[in-house]
């Protein structure tokens, strides 16, 4: 079976004869582009001729996000099944939903432009309070949150961006509050069943309470070859907090 890996691995030697910062033209996209439905189509292939044990084949997929000036590729990151905007050419803002258990943290990011040079790409997170009742779960994803320092990447021999990675007290990193405002919270948004749960906590990571990554946000700048403007991009990645 082709893997995610296998895949990305195509994207890397089309790249190698890339211009810096990872930056390629049209005709280059397109051939990415193309390489890459070529090599799903053959993993899909492959699946089919395969029997598993367990009768199930889970293929990562390479997410490729597309703006006017730019395209951006995102290894094994398996979004959504219902984000169908994904398709479309965005605007200056995307926002998505990943799979459970997704994340972009560690992994490569290509990007492919004939309008602008000097790319960068800055990764930030953002951490919410989660209620957790053996499974079931409450997020206060619209309340309160930590937001970390913007990190510019760190590009690898290959002209890739490398997501940055966070550690656990990172993921539990969250403002000081009033534990009552807290408990208040869930009341009004969870109502009184979790509200009991955590009536007696005296910190938002003091279980069932928890803290953990909510979005990650990346912000894609370049400057424009023929007038020398700075165009950004920002893609906000859902990350959900529970099964």
């Amino acid at each position: 079976m082709m893997t995610c890996q296998n895949i990305f691995n195509i994207l890397i030697l089309t790249l190698l004869c890339s211009c810096n910062n990872a930056s390629i033209n049209n005709a280059e996209a397109n051939s990415i582009d193309s390489s890459i439905n070529d090599t799903e189509s053959i993993s899909d292939q492959t699946n089919e001729q395969s029997t598993l044990t367990n009768n199930e084949a889970e293929i990562d997929t390479i997410t490729t996000i597309k703006f006017n000036e730019l395209s951006i590729y995102i290894h094994c990151l398996i979004i959504n099944k219902n984000e169908n905007q994904i398709d479309q050419v965005q605007k200056d803002t995307l926002e998505f939903y990943a799979e459970p258990g997704e994340t972009i943290e560690g992994q490569l990011i290509a990007i492919s432009s004939d309008q602008l040079t000097n790319l960068t790409i800055e990764q930030r997170y953002e951490t919410s309070v989660t209620i957790m009742d053996e499974g079931a779960h409450c997020d206060l994803s619209e309340w309160k949150h930590y937001y970390s320092d913007w990190e510019k990447l760190q590009v690898n021999s290959s002209g890739l961006f490398i997501c940055e990675k966070y550690s656990q007290k990172d993921y539990e990193k969250f403002p000081e509050i009033r534990i009552e405002d807290l408990k208040q919270k869930v009341k009004e948004q969870c109502h009184d069943d979790w509200f009991k749960l955590i009536e007696n906590i005296k910190t938002p990571n003091e279980y069932p309470s928890g803290v953990n990554i909510s979005r990650y946000y990346l912000k894609v700048s370049g400057q424009r070859k023929d007038n020398g403007q700075i165009i950004t991009k920002l893609i906000i990645i859902e990350a959900p907090m529970g099964c």
